[in-house]
This record gives C-alpha cells, structure tokens and sequence, in this order.
C-alpha cells in the first residue's frame, strides 16, 4: 500500500499521550549516518506488553511527502528504504512474508513538507485502529526533515512501535551514497528497538 506524499526526517517530539504507551520526554542524540546532520530520535512504544522480537512481517504504509521543487524520485526512495528495512530487520528476528504477516512496517517520509499526527494515522484506514487521545495533550505535528518507521500488529491492527528520526538532510550526496544513507536511519532507528536504550526497558 503506498501513499504519495510523506516522509520524515526532521526533530520530534512525542509526548505520552496514549493510556500505557511510553515515550523519551527528550530526544536522544543518534549516532553518525552518512548524509545527514544533527540526528536525532523519537520513539513511542507500547509498554503494556513485550513487543515481539521475533514473526513475520509484510508492507504497511508508504507515505512520501516531498517537495516537488527538490527533484526527487519518489520510487527510489520508496525502494531504497524497502531494501534498508529488509536487510535490517532479520537481524531484530523477523522474516519477510507476502502472506498473511504478523506485523505489518510502514513508514512515512517527509522533506519540505509537513504532516500532523492525525493525518498519518488517517493514511493507515483499516489498516490501523489507533486509540483516542488522552489529556489535554497537543497534536503532534512534524515537519521536514523526518523519516518514521511504524510497527503495527497486524491480527489487532495495533500500532507497537514508532520510531522517528529527525535530521538535516544532503541533498547534494551522490546517488551511489544514498542507500547507505537509508541503510544508516534504518539501523538507528531499530537500535532503539524494541524500546530506547536509555529507558532500561
């Protein structure tokens, strides 16, 4: 399933707004990727259970929200980070499937361009049942510059894990540099799976 017209790369910030779901109050400092400056990560998680480190998993969402004066190709993108996510993923314990997965991993993109919490979790429709809102927390909003990955459980339509990354971004890196540039987000992102390292969980 892909949706034009999102990615993501850019600071976040998550706050605890879901019943049981936890989140860093900060960001934490990502280590170095090639392409990018100032990483940094966001991760919201379901604390109520293990999350699984180990299952199948098949494609969620693809959204891509780029800049059309950036000259970018939407399609490269989408492969490179659907190449990044397979090569990275056996290593957490999972297994690609096209049949019935476990877990389904989307994700979002956005340069240039902004997107607000509601309209990511719209992009999933059934896809995703994700819970209301509590408190009078504020609507996330992200803005350029951000990639976000979901981990969505697949039998409860249940989001699991999302994790973002939030960098300045190369636009001039060559085009024989940018999967490794991929493969690096990727690999930090999953270092802060299945929870953040600095929460002990």
């Amino acid at each position: 399933m892909r949706l034009t017209g999102l990615t993501i790369l850019a600071p976040l910030v998550f706050s605890a707004f879901l019943m049981g779901c936890r989140t860093d109050e900060e960001p934490t400092a990502a280590g170095p990727i090639e392409g990018v400056t100032n990483p940094s990560v966001e991760v919201l998680f379901d604390n109520t259970r293990a999350l699984p480190v180990t299952g199948t998993f098949g494609w969620g969402i693809s959204l891509l929200r780029v800049d059309p004066a950036l000259n970018v190709s939407l399609s490269e993108v989408e492969e490179r980070l659907h190449q990044s996510l397979l090569s990275a993923l056996p290593g957490e314990g999972f297994v690609f499937t096209n049949t019935s997965p476990d877990y389904l991993v989307g994700f979002a993109v956005l340069a240039g361009a902004s997107l607000d919490e509601a309209e990511l979790n719209r992009s999933y429709g059934d896809l995703l049942a994700f819970p209301a809102r509590t408190g009078a927390a504020p609507a996330l909003n992200y803005s350029a510059g951000v990639l976000i990955v979901d981990i969505v459980e697949s039998a409860h339509s249940h989001l699991l894990w999302r994790g973002a990354i939030k960098a300045d971004i190369d636009m001039q890196l060559p085009t024989d540099r940018k999967q490794a540039r991929c493969d690096g987000a990727i690999r930090e992102l999953l270092r802060h799976y299945p929870s953040p390292p600095a929460t002990g969980k």
